[in-house]
């Protein structure tokens, strides 16, 4: 069954998968940050995700910011590097924008949201804006930057997103909006109450996460973990944590990159070809329900319509047979997830690792 159009408003927000480098011998030799929300924000027993939340317009498009970059020599064509040349449509929450481009003030969200919530700030001062000018290649080098009244400006900038500008100015650094690379974007399902497009950005630290000193924000973050790619789906699926399916989809995605080096030089290259907004349709069968994305055989023209499960009279193994075109999660329960696709990524994107992403027919 298929609800009628829902009018609520999709909020823009911004995400960061924080890899920080790990032991060379090590099959991952990076891990990734993952916070566990407190029961005051969580909907889910051990519930992580990337640090992140929602844009501000009022701060995260001010146009101070654009002020405050070119007092550093940043000019039009170093903020049009954040731009990619998307051959399919690009979202509307993408390519909109006030007084600059989404690809600056959605960034700026993701890079205020992880100083509130974890105390990072991913910076630059002059002498990388200069130093990166010179080379004209790459991004500036990222500095990891610790005010010394660092709870004091973490709670401004949570009551107040504005005060993330403020800091900024206050240590003479710019947020270093060069390393974030486009990884993934989506919304969350017609069925939710609460509605979000979301952008996921990679940024690789040089930094071994034990030289990286986190603060937790209390309000909104119980712990974090680092966790590489195969151990953050292997405790998804064991219980001891849980993330929202369409991290999973992405965590199984990472695997398939074991090599800090190789995280970055892809995501580099991917992220200039654009991302596809992906929005998942809820289906229930006898057994379970599942989620299907674009290209699967059973994706609907208007996704955002489907406020409510569509209900199919029929049992999961009937359904895994006959299935032939297929991109889907199957959720028995919130720790049991099957992943299964068998059809090209958009954006030149990676396929679900081979270990996790499983064959309809063969279930």
């Amino acid at each position: 069954m298929v609800a009628p159009q829902d009018n609520g408003v999709y909020r823009p927000s911004a995400s960061l998968i924080l890899a920080a480098k790990e032991d060379s011998s090590a099959k991952f030799d990076y891990s990734l940050l993952l916070i566990k929300r407190s029961e005051r924000t969580s909907y889910a027993l051990n519930h992580c995700v990337f640090p992140g939340g929602v844009f501000d317009a009022g701060a995260d498009e001010s146009t101070e910011w654009l002020e405050y970059f070119r007092s550093f020599g940043v000019t039009d064509e170093d903020l049009k590097r954040l731009s990619c040349d998307q051959v399919s449509v690009r979202a509307d929450f993408l390519s909109s924008g006030q007084n600059f481009s989404r690809d600056i003030s959605l960034r700026l969200t993701a890079l205020r949201e992880a100083f509130e919530e974890v105390g990072l700030l991913l910076c630059a001062n002059e002498e990388g804006i200069r130093s990166w000018h010179a080379t004209t290649e790459g991004e500036p080098r990222t500095l990891l930057l610790q005010p010394d009244d660092r709870s004091q400006w973490q709670q401004r900038v949570h009551d107040d997103a504005t005060q993330f500008l403020a800091l900024c100015k206050h240590l003479h650094v710019l947020p270093n909006l060069w390393c974030l690379l486009e990884w993934s974007a989506w919304r969350t399902a017609a069925t939710a109450s609460r509605k979000y497009d979301t952008i996921y950005y990679v940024t690789a630290l040089k930094e071994q996460s034990k030289q990286v000193s986190l603060l937790l924000e209390p309000q909104e973050v119980a712990s974090a973990y680092w966790l590489d790619p195969e151990a953050a789906w292997t405790q998804s699926q064991n219980g001891t944590i849980w993330l929202p399916f369409m991290l999973l989809y992405d965590t199984a995605r990472l695997m398939n990159l074991r090599r800090w080096e190789d995280l970055l030089k892809f995501s580099r290259q991917r992220s200039a070809l654009g991302t596809t907004l992906v929005q998942p349709v809820y289906y229930r069968c006898d057994g379970c329900m599942f989620g299907v994305l674009p290209g699967d055989e059973l994706y609907v023209d208007q996704p955002e319509k489907c406020t409510q499960s569509i209900m199919l009279n029929v049992s999961v193994a009937e359904l895994n047979s006959s299935s032939r075109q297929y991109n889907r999660y199957i959720v028995y329960d919130f720790h049991k997830v099957v992943l299964a696709s068998n059809v090209p990524p958009f954006n030149g994107h990676l396929q679900l690792q081979e270990r996790v992403n499983s064959q309809l027919a063969k279930l």
